[in-house]
């Protein structure tokens, strides 16, 4: 018996084989296109766990459109085989440029770093881990680009799982059985990044044990590697998954600033074409070069020259139409003549999923099934077959079982049982949903948990919708899937949901209801949904339309959404004054102000404060740079004050509002009063103030204290220039009270009657004061 093949293809040889199956080179029968089509070993499609897994991995190729991922056109599974269509990469693995050349080139390391980085990025914002990244599944083409391929083990971000992937690359989380994340596609991607820099893996053992001993407990080998990527490698494979990059894409960009640091901006054009030359040696090995031996692989080995003729390949989810009239008749039988319906779920489509090619031998019967525990009595009971109706245009639909023929009846002549007694009927308690709940959703797909009081019929109807918010959501048509025979179902239920836009994000819902109705009603579930990171467009333009020497208005136009830097820096008179960044993205035109903080200006005098816009990735017009020659404020006059005068000492204090030169001149007056009769005495002194904004200066006085009967008005006077500012401050001393008024100031009393007392004698008078 012949090896089945995908219908509507013609295989022109193997390509290779591994221990999941083989691959094969093929042409599309329609337009001549190139495939690849990936077949299920028999043995192991009998596992349903390996089957599960295999199924998996096409869903997920399936939903995965960049340059950097092998794409899948077609998943196709019937009764005979099971297999994946996809784009045919004209290339070798990675593998066998290392087995040939033992190493490669820093930058060449650095660009197959990138490209699967770039690749596992995208998978991530699926919520995708890879778990199994590997030289066998990196694809180097003859222009040194790579695809990374093989997501035959790939599991949503975060789930836990047994242990899974190949122990040389495996992260520390993965021997412990710990949920993957995409740390751990990091972990695996450094490994690889280690062996192209070196020819050797970074842990190597005789055992597996000594193996997870390594990756688990080992010290990181970061001196085989050149000093200029010891960062990198430190950090990709840190044992603790929080010590490494969190995702694929923030690693891109650590490993951006390290290549150019260390081998210029054209470090990625040097390193592709070396591996270019590298793989072009290899040339004969191609997929599409001339016909050699089938090679050990773990996945398809090609590149896409279909170009247009694969313009009427829509991607697309079949099984077997050998089933599919079986199928059809098993809905209408559960529609109409409530037969029980096995509980398994069924695989259910992804977007733009179409019918699989018609079958060359007429529908096959199933095979008898068991008489389901929960049904006595039941005699044509169907069992589940795995399959899609792909025929409609408006979604996805879930379909339900093939029947199965009934127990074949007793040979002739073989003597009939004994006949059973009639038992009463017992009542049963209405047919109730117990439990309702959703227990995964991606975006894309959910899984939902249904649990009943009986076997009895259950319309389940799953509605999704997506919007710009949690309270912007906008609903779909509705999905009807009939639910029967069993009390517990997890059916799948999945929406074809266009992208997000790159760099955006949405939200959508899943919401699930039954007939009859859940105890507690409807559930729904909400995700947030991002878009691939834009690429990085080209700066058309930058420019400062106005500048002040404070503010610079900036546009700058872009080809595409993309993130885009913009970095002003600010100067005065030629010195650096400050700097401000800005990221823009979401749109192809902006105008924007960016303010500098240049500080004070000087009075009266004049600085020249100037701007230098520059963008990355850089503008086609270059830097841009601004200047303006700015007058400080008029300087205000020179300010006097006393701080302090006791009548012998004063503290004169100066302000200036620039450094220039300030005459001070202070006077000191004494006034003595004596009956009406004053005597004055003055002194002054002067200093010349330079070199500073701001003076404190203190002078003292020698005053002789006044005698009896004396008033001592003692002042101290400051004058500035220019501007002429003063400020004074004065004190009263009085001198002691005389014993008898008649006597003079200081004299014994006399006769003389108390309102005839003597005049000052001048003599008698204390000397002017003595300035100091």
């Amino acid at each position: 018996m012949n090896a089945w093949s995908v219908p509507g293809y013609r295989e022109v040889r193997e390509l290779g084989a591994g221990g999941a199956g083989r691959v094969v080179l093929a042409t599309y029968s329609t337009t001549g296109a190139y495939v690849a089509i990936k077949y299920l070993r028999d043995e192991l499609r009998a596992d349903p766990r390996f089957l599960s897994g295999f199924r998996r991995e096409a869903r997920v190729m399936v939903e995965l459109n960049d340059p950097n991922i092998v794409r899948l056109y077609e998943y196709v599974e019937s009764r005979d085989g099971a297999a994946i269509v996809m784009e045919l990469v004209d290339g070798v693995p990675l593998r066998r440029i290392l087995a040939e050349h033992g190493s490669t080139s820093p930058e060449a390391a650095l660009v197959v770093l990138k490209g699967s980085l770039a690749g596992l990025s995208v998978a991530h914002a699926s919520g995708i881990v890879h778990r199994d990244y590997k030289p066998e599944n990196v694809l180097i083409q003859a222009d040194g680009t790579s695809k990374l391929s093989d997501f035959g083990i790939a599991t949503p971000s975060g789930a836990p799982d047994t242990p899974a992937g190949t122990p040389p690359y495996m992260a520390p989380e993965q021997w412990s059985g710990n949920a993957a994340s995409p740390a751990t596609d990091v972990y695996a991607a450094t490994c690889v990044f280690f062996e192209c820099l070196t020819g050797h893996r970074p842990f190597r053992a005789d055992h597996v044990a000594g193996l997870r001993h390594q990756h688990q407990s080992a010290p990181i080998p970061v001196l085989e590697v050149p000093g200029s990527v010891r960062g990198l490698v430190v950090r990709g494979l840190a044992k603790n998954p929080a010590d490494r990059p969190a995702t694929a894409r923030a690693f891109v960009a650590d490993l951006e600033a390290a290549a150019t640091a260390a081998y210029g901006p054209d470090w990625e054009q040097r390193g592709r074409r070396h591996l270019a030359e590298l793989a072009t040696l290899l040339a004969l090995t191609f997929p599409l070069a001339t016909p050699a031996e089938p090679v050990e692989v773990s996945t398809s080995l090609a590149r896409t020259v279909l170009s247009n003729r694969l313009a009427h390949f829509a991607p697309r989810f079949a099984i077997g139409a050998a089933v599919l009239s079986a199928v059809v008749i098993a809905a209408l039988v559960a529609a109409h003549r409530q037969t029980p319906v096995a509980q398994d779920t069924l695989l259910t489509p992804p977007p733009h999923s179409r019918t699989a090619e018609p079958p060359a031998d007429p529908p096959a019967t199933a095979a008898p099934a068991e008489t389901p525990g929960d049904t006595p009595g039941a005699t044509d009971g169907p069992t589940t077959v795995p399959t899609v109706d792909a025929t409609s245009g408006t979604g996805p639909t879930t379909a339900v079982a093939a029947t199965t023929a009934a127990p074949p009846p007793s040979s002739p002549g073989s003597p009939s049982p004994p006949a059973t007694p009639a038992t009463p009927a017992t009542p049963t308690a209405p047919l109730a949903v117990t439990g309702l709940g959703v227990t995964g959703f991606d975006g894309q797909a959910a899984t939902v948990r249904v649990r009943a009081n009986g076997p009895g019929r259950i319309v389940l109807t799953a509605r999704f919708a997506e919007g710009p918010s949690p309270d912007g959501l906008v609903g779909g048509d509705p999905q009807a899937i009939p639910l029967e025979g069993a009390r517990s179902y997890e059916p799948g239920v999945q929406q074809a949901f266009p992208a997000p836009p790159c760099g955006t994000a949405v939200y959508r819902q899943v919401e699930v209801s039954t007939a009859p109705a859940a105890s507690g009603g409807a559930r729904r579930k909400v995700v947030k949904v991002t878009g691939a990171p834009c690429p990085a467009p080209s700066v058309r333009g930058a420019t400062i339309t106005g500048w002040d020497g404070r503010q610079a208005d900036v546009a700058v136009t872009t080809d595409g959404v993309g993130p885009v830097g913009v970095t002003a820096r600010f100067t005065r008179d030629g010195e650096p004054a400050g700097a401000v960044i800005r990221t823009l993205s979401g749109r192809t035109s902006y105008a924007f102000s960016l303010k500098g903080g240049l500080g004070r200006l000087e009075c009266e005098t004049t600085s020249v404060l100037g701007v230098r816009v520059t963008t990355r990735p850089p503008a086609a017009n270059g830097p841009q740079t601004r200047e303006v020659r700015v007058e400080g404020p008029k300087c205000p006059p020179p300010s006097v004050a006393i701080g302090s005068w006791n009548g012998s000492s004063a503290t004169v204090n100066v302000r200036a509002g620039r450094q220039t030169t300030v005459t001070l001149k202070v006077g000191f007056t004494q006034r003595l009063t004596y009956q009406g009769r004053t005597l004055t005495f003055d002194d002054s002194a002067g200093d010349t103030l330079s070199g500073d904004t701001s003076y404190s200066h203190a002078y003292t006085a020698q005053f002789r204290q006044p005698k009896c009967g004396f008033v001592d008005v003692r002042t101290v006077t400051a004058t500035v220039s220019p501007g002429g500012a003063s400020a004074s401050r004065t004190l009263t001393v009085t001198g002691p009270p005389c014993s008898d008024p008649g006597d003079g100031p200081g004299e014994s009393p006399s006769p003389s009657p108390p309102d005839t007392p003597k005049s000052p004698d001048p003599q008698d008078s204390p000397p002017p004061p003595a300035i100091t």
